[in-house]
């Protein structure tokens, strides 16, 4: 096995385990400069079970369907190819390196506060991205977790068992190793009693994070239920706030009915916790961070984006702007200047009266354009050589011709012209916010360049002594997100100067 070269290219270095529907190993992929390392997938068949057989086959599709889709986010593992060879069926994903976190809850310590908030921060946050989908993961449990070497966040794996009810196709029961069709799908402990008669609903999802919280806070598992209210029983020795405590057991309640309906949901409370968490003397300092976090996360829905105030929490020593910003997917170029010790440049213009801080991977470049009043254009890292788009912020510094010009309507010519500068344009979200603590409004929107480039936008502008001043953050679609918390946190350092 070990060796083997599967696909003239993918040769498998080492042998990771059986899964629910197939084998998996890690390999290399030899067609690539530096043969990056992939996920492969192997699933069983079946030549003499005709009803096994089309049952693999159904299973397949369904795996390269949500595995596609939900792997857009950053926190899930990319589908990077499918094919069949042999007779067999494979799915090549996105290798994540790092620990699972069923290896890290069997070492003898119990979590702080900070660490369970993180914790479920990034699961809520990955769980509204893939319910948006209409899918029901339903085997959350510590072995399909991976905290990631890299940056230390959590990635959610082990979509096998999805359900998805928007496409009763997809719908379809595991099969053990005897042919036999399964009805309770999950791993016990972690699963609550509506999926055990085989009716999992979006909120099971939930409980089983709550479970994974409470194991992580108490170090035990399973966790005693009370005989009569069913209710789970784990509060006594745990030292965390009482209200963290009554969100977690909202994650819990034995009756889905009682249980938060949504991620979002759960997202909402804990951004409201995270508020109570912030010294007084404190809040009027993050105070433009905290509307520009609110306004914007309906932005990031899937992303975590309200972790965004976790950070300020639990983690005074970093900065507000870049601490706020904690959730969001780490950019490759803010995790490489951490690892180097590299710090934030701050860029001036004492013309423009405008300032910035912006990191030193990115490319920087006076325009002074008299024409469009574009002052400066900073350029993100080339990620690879096929990387032809550079993503990138600018800032403009607009005359109006009428100084009483209120931002509202500003406002709207700015998004009526939008339409005439990109074919195919919607606009995706329009927002009030701050910036440089001023009234300021962010619109997102998409459409084709005047290359016919699909690019997302994020544009924020504010007005003041008769001028408009505009960020700009221009990427492809694909790579939006990539680049979003370096940019959301140069938007957030923006300052206009006297």
């Amino acid at each position: 096995m070990l060796g083997t070269t599967i696909h003239a290219h993918y040769k498998i270095i080492k042998f990771l385990g059986m899964g629910r529907s197939g084998s998996a190993s890690l390999v290399e992929d030899l067609d690539l400069p530096e043969s990056p390392h992939y996920l492969i997938k192997q699933f069983q068949g079946s030549d003499d079970n005709l009803v096994a057989k089309s049952l693999n086959q159904r299973l397949f599709e369904a795996q390269v369907s949500i595995l596609y889709k939900v792997g857009q986010h950053p926190q899930i593992p990319a589908l990077v190819a499918k094919f069949e060879e042999d007779g067999n069926k494979y799915l090549v994903r996105e290798y994540i390196e790092g620990e699972l976190l069923s290896q890290e809850l069997a070492q003898d310590f119990i979590w702080t506060q900070t660490q369970v908030f993180d914790f479920l921060m990034d699961l809520m946050g990955i769980l509204s991205f893939v319910h948006s989908f209409k899918y029901i993961h339903q085997d959350i449990n510590p072995k399909n977790i991976i905290r990631r070497k890299d940056n230390g966040r959590f990635s959610l794996i082990g979509f096998s068992a999805a359900k998805d009810l928007g496409s009763v196709q997809h719908n379809i029961p595991s099969q053990n190793s005897n042919g036999q069709v399964n009805i309770a799908i999950g791993t016990p402990g972690y699963i609550p009693y509506e999926q055990e008669q085989n009716i999992s609903q979006f909120n099971s999802d939930i409980y089983a994070v709550g479970v994974i919280a409470i194991q992580a806070l108490t170090n035990k598992f399973p966790i005693s239920q009370d005989p009569r209210s069913y209710e789970l029983s784990w509060r006594d020795g745990v030292n965390i706030n009482l209200r963290l405590m009554n969100i977690i057991d909202k994650m819990v309640r034995p009756d889905y009915r009682n249980r938060y309906q949504s991620a979002l949901e759960v997202l909402g409370d804990l951004e409201s916790f995270a508020l109570t968490q912030i010294p007084p003397s404190k809040f009027d300092k993050l105070k433009p961070y905290l509307f520009f976090g609110m306004a914007a996360s309906t932005l990031l829905i899937g992303f975590s984006a309200m972790k965004w105030l976790s950070a300020a929490a639990n983690k005074p020593q970093l900065s507000p702007s870049v601490s706020l910003m904690s959730s969001t997917p780490i950019s490759k170029d803010l995790a490489s200047n951490r690892k180097n010790n590299l710090g934030w440049q701050t860029y001036l213009d004492p013309s423009a009266k405008v300032k910035i801080k912006y990191y030193p991977t990115w490319h920087l470049e006076d325009i002074h354009n008299l024409v469009t009043g574009e002052n400066v254009l900073f350029s993100s890292p080339q990620q690879n050589s096929a990387d032809n788009y550079r993503e990138n912020v600018s800032i403009r510094v607009e005359n109006l011709t009428n100084s009483q010009t209120s931002l509202a309507d500003y406002t709207k010519s700015a998004i009526a012209e939008i339409g005439k500068y990109y074919k195919e344009a919607k606009v995706v979200e329009s927002s009030s916010i701050l910036l440089s603590k001023k009234p300021a409004n962010l619109v997102v929107y998409t459409g084709k360049d005047e290359n016919g480039i699909q690019i997302k936008n994020l544009e924020v502008w504010t007005i003041d002594r008769g001028k408009a001043y505009i960020l700009t953050y221009k990427a492809e679609p694909t790579h939006y997100y990539t680049f979003l918390q370096t940019v959301m946190t140069m938007i957030n350092s923006f300052e206009l100067t006297n």
